[in-house]
């Protein structure tokens, strides 16, 4: 398996550029968030019951629960996979136990691709996304679709993203930062981070991560 990890705030475009990279370079997408929430729709999931305690508060889900849902995952996918991991690892300790079985397996980690975007625009975009309820797919802001238009992939009725309320993103952006400075740092001390201006297009971001991890 190859791995690339997005970094970047809620609303900086992580997943539409996972998408874009599929598209054009065969990486799988890989949204935690969306598998937690699909999980937590799900009322027969103990996994969902374990994780929507703290998605409810707007909070990121502990790593034993992170990691559970990683091994899971990966664990049904094609060894051969090229992965495009949004939302994981989240924390020092989860990029460290994910470098370990990265190693272990004989798998190729690529590096990170961090996704800058100051504050305002990163709020901004959350209060205008969108979501399919069915199937999780996300809309961005670019996407211009309003709410009760219908999903390209399932044809479900578009609605707001249920964590982007004020108050939730508040506290997602927090936490974020929080949690971004050391892993940052942690990737950079291996050489393995690539910092990119969030607010380009994503098809001028896809060149520029293509070149620099020659994918």
């Amino acid at each position: 398996m190859e791995f690339l990890v997005f970094l970047g705030p809620p609303g900086s475009g992580k997943g539409t550029l996972s998408r874009r990279l599929h598209e054009a370079n065969d990486f799988l997408p890989l949204s935690t968030g969306e598998e937690i929430r699909k999980k937590m729709s799900d009322p027969s999931s103990e996994f969902g019951q374990k994780s929507a305690p703290y998605m409810d508060r707007g909070d990121y889900i502990p790593d034993e629960l992170a990691l559970e849902l990683f091994y899971d995952i990966l664990g049904r996918m094609p060894s051969e996979s090229r992965v495009a991991l949004d939302g994981f690892p989240r924390t020092v300790p989860q990029a460290e136990r994910f470098s370990a079985w990265v190693k272990e397996n004989g798998y190729l980690l690529h590096g990170c691709v961090f996704l800058d975007l100051p504050v305002e625009i990163a709020i901004k975009r959350m209060e205008a996304r969108l979501v399919c309820p069915t199937c999780r797919r996300t809309y961005p802001t670019v996407a211009g679709r309003p709410v009760g238009s219908q999903c390209e992939a399932c044809g479900g009725t578009l609605i707001q993203r249920e964590d982007d309320d004020p108050r939730r993103m508040q506290q997602r952006l927090q936490r974020h930062q929080e949690m971004t400075f050391p892993l940052r740092a942690w990737f950079k001390e291996r050489e393995k981070l690539l910092e990119l201006d969030a607010s380009q297009e994503t098809r001028v971001l896809r060149q520029q991560l293509v070149k620099y991890f020659n994918l």
